[in-house]
């Protein structure tokens, strides 16, 4: 953007293989600065793009720079191999829930106060209780998970499975997939078994061999009990429908409905309230029909994209949300760095103090626990609103997603495929709650909530009345058994 504005008329890099390490991106790239008008200089390398022997010497500091990057990974992956056989953890960014990553010494110490859930949870399900109990007594006694949220079914289920917490490092479960995108990027699979490596960790265990092997067996037996869900899994509604009485999500599940003759039975996709399932909570609201629900819903969109939108209104529309939605991220990104900055303060005040053997080394372990939850929830909210902060300044993309949503609304529910659905009603809707077998309410992002009320206005001046609620064809939808 900022090149085609002629913002810029040189982008200079220190050595080429700091700017890209892939020849197919660093050739197209500097083409389509040629094409802005734009040139392109290393500081370090003496090529000029201009003249042919410039470009041959171009690409081949090219083709050396990404044979680097491939020796690199060649390298890295049988290191973490050796690292992981010795018992080392790797990823110094994340560490499981229960444990701390200690940089200085390159081990996992444990967390006392996660480490007493961890072992509640272990007891909890070895006395009978199920992964959705113990969910909803997390839930109801508002324990929090590393990031602020919640315990739910799949996450308790995870921390069963965990060798971790016997004192092993399990490595290379899941590779990224170039050849299959999501709109995150790579597609996440699980690699074949004959892959993963499982070693004995430097670590202090949490959970007893026998604990975590009886509760191995318990998990087998009770998955032996489940009949698997199989058929459709088309759910595009997922992660914006609420729960309008208990306040939570509701998700995609299959049923048998029966024929009206009665003798017939046919499988029908659902949605229904997951708090009984998740945290174990009592709520009343009924299932609803999902080809329904997902009817009104691309008629909410009809109904928002109905007036007249010209590129100049979506343009302003868009600037605006950004700008004003960027503001408030940045401030608090800055609210959140000063956090940071005190607790840094706080944790060098007790290390001195400790260093100068005025403290002990359990009272200072005490003290100093809080301090380090605290800055990894700081930091990873920081990383959080940085990525917010980076999503919302790409404003080129966004226009055009909202140029393409408008000129083929038809197209959103006929040929967009599950992904793609799912992705874009998420950019449009905040939340759609569901009360007694209707849509009470909705939210929608900015500006797709500006062409809404710009589209309330047009009906008030057309009806001459005014418009003081969302419009009965759109609010008060009623899904039927």
């Amino acid at each position: 953007m900022d090149a085609k504005n002629k913002r810029f008329n040189l982008v200079l890099v220190y050595k080429l293989d700091r700017f890209s390490r892939r020849l197919k991106d660093l050739i197209s790239i500097v083409d389509e600065l040629k094409e802005r008008g734009v040139a392109f200089k290393s500081a370090t390398e003496p090529f000029d793009t201009t003249t042919s022997t410039g470009n041959l010497m171009f690409q081949q500091l090219g083709s050396f720079a990404e044979f680097e990057r491939n020796r690199i990974i060649e390298r890295v992956f049988p290191g973490m191999v050796k690292g992981v056989e010795k018992g080392n953890w790797q990823g110094s960014r994340y560490a499981p829930y229960g444990y701390y990553y200690n940089k200085g010494r390159k081990l996992l110490e444990v967390v006392e106060k996660e480490a007493d859930i961890i072992r509640l949870i272990f007891a909890m399900y070895l006395s009978g209780q199920s992964t959705t109990q113990i969910a909803g007594y997390l839930y109801k006694k508002s324990y929090k998970t590393r990031s602020g949220g919640k315990f739910n079914t799949h996450l308790v289920g995870c921390i069963l499975k965990n060798q971790v917490y016997l004192g092993k490092l399990v490595w290379n479960r899941h590779h990224y997939d170039k050849t299959k995108k999501t709109l995150k990027g790579n597609r996440y699979i699980k690699n074949d078994s004959s892959k993963i490596i499982v070693a004995e960790g430097r670590h202090k265990p949490i959970i007893a061999q026998k604990d975590f092997d009886a509760v191995q067996s318990k998990l087998e037996q009770n998955r032996k009990g489940v009949a698997h869900r199989k058929g459709c899994k088309e759910y595009p509604l997922t992660g914006i429908l609420y729960c309008a009485e208990c306040g939570h999500r509701f998700q995609g599940c299959l049923s048998t409905a029966r024929r009206e003759n009665k003798k017939t039975k046919a499988k029908r996709r659902y949605y229904r309230c997951c708090g009984r399932i998740v945290h174990y909570v009592k709520c009343n609201n009924d299932y609803v029909r999902a080809d329904q629900i997902e009817k009104i819903v691309y008629c909410i969109l009809e109904t928002v994209f109905s007036g007249d939108i010209d590129e100049a209104r979506l343009q302003m529309l868009v600037k605006s949300t950004s700008v004003s939605c960027s503001d408030e991220l940045k401030e608090k990104l800055a609210e959140a760095n000063k956090k940071l900055e005190v607790n840094y303060v706080e944790q060098e005040k007790l290390g001195k103090i400790f260093s100068q053997g005025k403290l002990a080394e359990k009272v200072y372990n005490r003290l100093i626990t809080p301090l380090l939850d605290e800055q990894r929830d700081i930091e990873e909210r920081i990383r959080k609103l940085k990525l917010n902060l980076i999503e919302r300044e790409r404003s080129i993309e966004y226009q055009q997603l909202l140029k393409s949503v408008v000129n083929h609304l038809d197209a959103i529910e006929t040929e967009m495929d599950l992904a793609g659905k799912r992705g874009l009603l998420k950019l449009i809707f905040k939340a759609i709650r569901i009360d007694k077998g209707r849509v009470k309410d909705f939210e929608l992002y900015e500006p797709f909530k500006s062409l809404y009320e710009g589209v309330k206005i047009e009906c008030q001046l057309k009806e001459n009345q005014e418009v003081t609620t969302i419009p009965e064809s759109v609010s008060t939808y009623v899904l039927s058994d």
